[in-house]
């Protein structure tokens, strides 16, 4: 299945609004396919830069209840879902002493909840298109960091999901995850501030083999590659530039 074939799917992509999300979004409509996103901020900055036929849904992915209410604003819009890709999450730059329950909450609440609950209601519909689920996990997933305790258990859990999905939903629905390095986002000015950002990118950077952070474009073409290759499923992709090699 060449990408031109992916014209006119609907794709469904928590998170859109900014970083990963956002070059996704680019690439899938750029590709001619119908793009909604969801988001907390930058919506009207997402629907102007990415342009093409995209529709915003202001959604908080921790909210489940919401999760019925946010795929039915896509189908009404679209009439169908192809792809949904989760992609939306939350860190906490934290060693497991320091991190409240509270901060636990928020980080599994977001990339795994949130993403499970969503998923779950998606499927029928999904199924009727033959479609698929991308979900977007972390190289700290499966090479955690102890800095990262709470966040590589979520992405770890991802990661396991979607091996149990792709088993349980085949051959109706593949189900992959892409598992990035460091993507130069604006997660990092959030998580370590303003004051020591170019300190952090330098460091972040170096600890990668291609001695540079990834740009959301790059992984933006790996989840092309899995909306249109039709014999992937159950897999991870690691597109990290070699980080795992040296964590």
């Amino acid at each position: 299945m060449g990408f031109e074939e992916i014209e006119n799917n609907v794709v469904l992509i928590t998170g859109g609004s900014d970083g990963i999300g956002l070059g996704i979004a680019h690439a899938f409509s750029d590709a001619g396919a119908k793009v909604a996103i969801t988001g907390l901020d930058k919506l009207k900055t997402a629907r102007e830069n990415v342009g093409g036929e995209i529709l915003t849904i202001k959604a908080d992915i921790t909210q489940v209840e919401l999760c019925r209410d946010t795929l039915d604003k896509v189908l009404e819009e679209f009439g169908k879902l192809d792809i949904l890709v989760n992609n939306a999450g939350t860190n906490i730059y934290k060693p497991t002493s320091q991190t409240t329950i509270q901060e636990f909450d928020l980080i599994f609440n977001t990339n795994v909840r949130g993403l499970f609950a969503l998923t779950q209601t998606a499927i029928p519909e999904l199924k009727k298109t033959h479609g698929n689920i991308i979900n977007i996990g972390s190289v700290f997933g499966f090479r955690g960091m102890p800095i990262y305790s709470v966040y590589s258990a979520s992405k770890a859990a991802v990661i396991m999901l979607t091996q149990l999905w792709a088993k349980e939903l085949a051959p109706d629905i593949r189900v992959n995850t892409i598992s990035p390095g460091g993507i130069d986002t604006a997660i990092f000015p959030k998580m370590y501030g303003e004051e020591k950002i170019e300190q952090v990118l330098e460091f972040v950077s170096g600890r990668h083999l291609m001695k540079r952070m990834g740009q959301p474009e790059e992984i933006a073409r790996m989840a092309l590659y899995l909306a249109t290759e039709n014999w992937v499923t159950g897999s991870n992709f690691v597109v990290d530039g070699g980080l795992f090699h040296l964590i």
